[in-house]
Order: C-alpha cells, then structure tokens, then sequence
C-alpha cells in the first residue's frame, strides 16, 4: 500500500519519530552508553515522584538542622577559638555541598557488600559489557539529594558578605575544589568499600569511617592536634572542606594545603578506585 501523499505526517510527529529513532540507534560511543545507562536509572528513581519528593525532603531537613544547630551555638557565644558565624558557615556549606553531590554520585558505596558481594548481584553487574565500578554507582544515582546540594552553595552564599571579596580566580576555582572534594570522599570510602570483597561483612565498615566527615563542617584547629593529623594525612577529609575554605576566608596559613587539595582529591579516587578493583579480581560468586 503505497503511502498517502495529499496527507503527509505531522512535522512535530516526524521529530518525535527521529527522535526516538536516534535514542535507540546504536551507541556510537562509550561515553554515549554511560550517559544512557544514567538517563534510564534516573527515569527509574523519578519514576515514583511522591516517594522521591518524600525522600528529597527527608534529607533536606536532616541537613536544615545543621543550619539550626550553628546558629543556636553563635547566637550565644561571638566566635568559636577565633572563627566567625561567616566563617563557620562557609565551610560547613562548602562541606554540605561536597557532601551532598558524594550521596548523589557515591550511593552505592553503602550497597556493594550487602547486596552485591554477599548476595550475588555483582554477577549480573559481570555479564554486561561496562565497567563493573561505573555500573554499581550508576544503579545507585541517588537525585534525592540534589537539594542538599543547594542547601550547601546557599550557605556559601549566605556567608560571603562577611567574608573579603572574591577574586576572580576564587571563582574560577571554586568547582575545581567542590570536585577535589566529592573525589576525596568518593576514593576514600571506595577504597573501604574494597575491603568487602576480603572480608565479607555487611558493609558497616563504610558507614562507620563515613562518620569521620562530619569532622569536615567544623574549623580544624579547634580540634586536638592528633585529631587533626588523622584527619589530614590518614583519612584526608580536612581536605573536603575545611582546606579549601580557607582560601576564600582569607587565612593564608594553611596555603600550602590548599594548593595540594585538588591533587589530594585525584589520588585518593585513583587509588581508591586501583583498590576496588584489585579486590574485584578476587571476587568469588555466593553461588559457586
């Protein structure tokens, strides 16, 4: 039957056509297939809107507290050993920021000893061709806490006209040290996370060294001084916020640490990562 020409298809229905013609064209790329594979979790988690919504609020309020908990303490007291409400909360948004976007990227961290390494998911994970590491993080992309992530840069915002003003070059580096930081979190707990594949626990492990960055809200130097050295060269999550903060507080003290933030973000996600899969090569299946 040959087709009609005094009635041709709708232009917008011929784009909607191609449109879907080229979503499911064979990937050209491997970058492509990722961003696929993302697209299609993440339609799978909006999928039930009022328990994202739900969820996304949860977490927005569990960090709002934060907020409440800082100002309850300096409406009493002027500073705390030398640092401003501005100051504090700078780095407690830069903190919540980083943290938020780790939640978003990392969620699966919490989920590969339980669910893929003791009961088995990681051989489904296997038979795909893509990244076993990438798949386990993006069947876990959590956007519940996309607004925590706003909740943090409007502390940042908040806080900035107590603080000097912003170079250009501050500016420019600002996302360079928001990514170091989420790759700080990311590599360390990835590297913690690696252990499960040698010690089959339930992944408490993870959780529990997690707790350590709450450490990252607060100005370092008003902890211990062993504190802060387990902070800084052991589990380096001094440098997720607190380091990073004091560039744009203008405290040159701790420049040097500073400078070396973005390189401590890169080598702990590389290692970090170097660990997981080392662990992976020796990775047995529950069922065999």
């Amino acid at each position: 039957m040959r087709p009609d020409r005094r009635h041709p298809p709708a232009a917008g229905a011929s784009r909607r056509t191609a449109g879907r013609s080229a979503y499911h064209a064979q990937p050209t790329s491997r970058a492509e297939t990722y961003g696929r594979y993302l697209l299609m979790r993440a339609k799978v988690r909006l999928a039930y809107r009022g328990d994202f919504l739900l969820n996304a609020a949860g977490d927005l309020l569990v960090a709002a507290i934060g907020v409440v908990f800082l100002w309850a303490i300096f409406s009493h007291v002027p500073d705390i050993r030398g640092w401003q409400f501005s100051e504090v909360l700078f780095v407690w948004g830069m903190a919540e920021t980083a943290t938020g976007v780790f939640f978003v990227l990392f969620q699966g961290l919490w989920h590969v000893n339980q669910r893929y390494l003791l009961q088995g998911e990681l051989d489904r994970v296997l038979l795909r061709p893509l990244d076993p590491y990438l798949q386990v993080l993006l069947d876990n992309i959590n956007l519940e806490d996309l607004p925590v992530c706003l909740l943090g840069l409007g502390m940042m915002a908040f806080a900035l006209p107590g603080l000097p003003a912003l170079s250009a070059a501050q500016w420019l580096l600002l996302p360079v040290f928001l990514a170091s930081s989420v790759a700080t979190l990311g590599g360390v707990l990835t590297g913690v996370s690696a252990a499960g594949f040698r010690v089959h626990h339930r992944g408490t492990a993870v959780g529990l060294i997690y707790q350590g960055a709450v450490f990252n809200r607060y100005p370092l130097d008003i902890f211990p001084t062993a504190l802060q050295r387990l902070l800084t060269y052991v589990v380096p999550f001094a440098f997720t916020a607190f380091y990073p903060a004091t560039w744009y507080l203008g405290r040159p003290e701790w420049w040097p640490f500073v400078v070396a933030q973005p390189l401590v973000g890169a080598l702990s996600l590389w290692l970090g990562v170097r660990l997981w899969k080392q662990g992976l090569g020796s990775y047995r299946s529950p069922g065999s």
